[in-house]
Parts: structure tokens; sequence; C-alpha cells
């Protein structure tokens, strides 16, 4: 019976990615505050990512189709840089964290209602290396 490290070392990062180990958290409008949710959300990744110690990853930063290219690639950016900087708080190496912005550009869902705005309000989470 392999060990669950072993188990681990055989994945692709594309299998990882799939399995969707880490949280995505949510944003409220106009804003990149994280909420107690977010907070929770982001402690579970630290956890994974302290049993997992040599993974790397990259935050994305989504925003939702409202507001200029400009401020949501800006508001995207804090996003991705608020889940970072929460995660280092918590002892996960800054070197194994990248933080960009997608803005408005790769939306989850393409309906103009606010459900589907709040699911594009998002810290996205994609491992990058293992």
């Amino acid at each position: 019976m392999p060990t669950e490290d072993e188990v681990f070392a055989g994945k692709s990062i594309e299998a990882l990615n799939a399995e969707q180990p880490l949280a995505h958290v949510a944003f409220d409008y106009d804003s990149y505050a994280l909420s107690d949710e977010a907070r929770a959300a982001l402690d579970r990744n630290a956890a994974w990512l302290r049993r997992w110690a040599s993974t790397k990853v990259t935050i994305e930063g989504h925003a939702d189709s409202r507001g200029t290219n400009e401020y949501n690639l800006a508001l995207g950016d804090r996003r991705a840089a608020a889940a970072r900087d929460y995660l280092v708080s918590l002892g996960i190496a800054v070197d194994r964290l990248a933080a960009i912005s997608k803005g408005e550009e790769q939306p989850f869902c393409n309906e103009d209602t606010e459900r589907c705005w709040a699911q594009n309000r998002r810290g996205y989470f994609i491992i990058t290396g293992k």
C-alpha cells in the first residue's frame, strides 16, 4: 500500500489542480478585505501548504465586469495580494506564493446578475509546482 507521500509524488500538477485541494476565496463588491469565511478557507489552505511544503501556488485575483479594465486589474491585484499576505502571516514562505491579477478578463460566470458577479469576485488558487 503506497504512503500518502508516495501517492502525492505520483500525481501531476494537472491532477492536483483537478482535485482542487485549495479553496478559492470570495470577496465583497468593490473590496479586497478578507471576510471571516475567506480567512477560514485560507487557514485550511495554509494547513495544506504546510503539509506539502514543496508546493508552489499562484493566486489569481479576479473582479466582476463592473468598472473599468484598469480599476478591475488593480482590484484583482489587491485581492490576490490580500490572500497571499494572509498566508504569509500564517507562516507560508512568500517565495512559494505568486499573486497576479486577472481583473475581469477570465470570468467564471458570464451572466449580468449579482449571483454571477459574486462568483467572479474571487481569489483563485492554482498549484504551479510540487
